[in-house]
């Protein structure tokens, strides 16, 4: 993400997949809702999403990322994936990116598979992990769905995708729902029994509130962007987050199914930072946690964490 703030104006912009950058809302410190700012080869965005997210180390994430990522992702996947939690379990993060996560959840003593398709961000995450010396982790550059027959039938205890899911239909005419089915149905091949696959992303529904008002009546009505159905989005916005019948859809047709969501607080870190966006997104969630698992094990609601 870059900042400017020349002629006392602030531009804030997030990096895309495929390197295009979008507008962050202020208020809300989640992305605007909006055209790619800039177009460039895959590689260079990457490389462009990479340094603007992240300290070239992995040490920590960006500052001026800290609204969505640090204070909704990072927040939610320490305080879930606990050591206690994690601890001895087999982890395949999909989309893994820079490795940032599985090394998290590599240092906490889980053993964790990273796959994603760029080979800059792959080498960024052995070098992370050469860097802190991980045994319990290992990254692998392919496209997952070539790559899935190789990894090994009901083998890991998590499956992990972390804002990856958006990729699907970024830029795309229609939602790529064969695509999702067939990625579903290998997460599944590739999950225990009792397995559990989590999502992240950016909240279809609440995740697109940019402001709130007080209407005439004195009640409080929000404002959000146009597009949760994939033709309705704007024209000149390539992403797209699933609607909720599009993700019950594709799991229930791949032999999952949802069995929770989340739609988790953003941490208290966000209020001593942005106090105005924190008292917005305490109201209207900006992300959204799809805990998903086998059909055949799926427990009763009253044994669900």
């Amino acid at each position: 993400m870059s900042s400017d703030k020349r002629a006392g104006a602030e531009q804030r912009t997030e990096e895309q997949p495929g390197g295009g950058a979008a507008a962050l809302n202020a208020a809300t410190g989640l992305p605007e809702q909006g055209a790619a700012l800039r177009q460039s080869p895959r590689i260079d965005g990457m490389r462009q999403w990479f340094q603007m997210k992240f300290y070239d180390d992995l040490s920590d994430i960006r500052p001026e990322k800290h609204g969505y990522y640090k204070h909704y992702v990072h927040h939610f996947v320490t305080s879930f994936f606990t050591e206690e939690a994690v601890k001895g379990k087999r982890i395949l993060d999909f989309g893994c990116g820079p490795g940032f996560y599985s090394a998290i959840l590599a240092r906490r003593g889980a053993y964790v598979v990273g796959i994603d398709k760029s080979a800059f961000l792959i080498d960024k995450a052995n070098e992370h992990k050469a860097r802190l010396g991980l045994t319990s982790a290992e990254f692998i550059q392919a496209d997952f769905l070539q790559y899935a027959p190789r990894l090994e039938a009901g083998f890991f205890d998590y499956v992990l995708a972390i804002d990856a899911l958006v990729s699907f239909d970024y830029n795309q005419p229609a939602h790529q729902h064969e695509l999702v089915v067939d990625t579903f149905r290998a997460f599944s091949r590739v999950m225990k029994q009792d397995g559990r696959l989590m999502i992240l992303e950016n909240h279809p529904c609440f995740g697109k509130v940019i402001q709130e008002v007080v209407a005439v009546s004195g009640e409080c009505v929000c404002i959000r962007a146009s597009g949760y159905k994939i033709e309705h989005r704007a024209k000149n916005d390539p992403h797209h987050w699933f609607t909720l019948q599009e993700m019950t859809q594709a799991t229930s047709e791949s032999g999952l199914v949802v069995l929770c969501i989340h739609e988790p607080d953003p941490s208290d870190a966000m209020q001593r930072e942005n106090s105005s966006a924190y008292s917005l997104r305490s109201k209207y969630p900006g992300m959204i946690v799809y805990e998903i698992c086998k059909l055949t094990s799926a427990p009763l609601a009253s044994d669900s964490r």
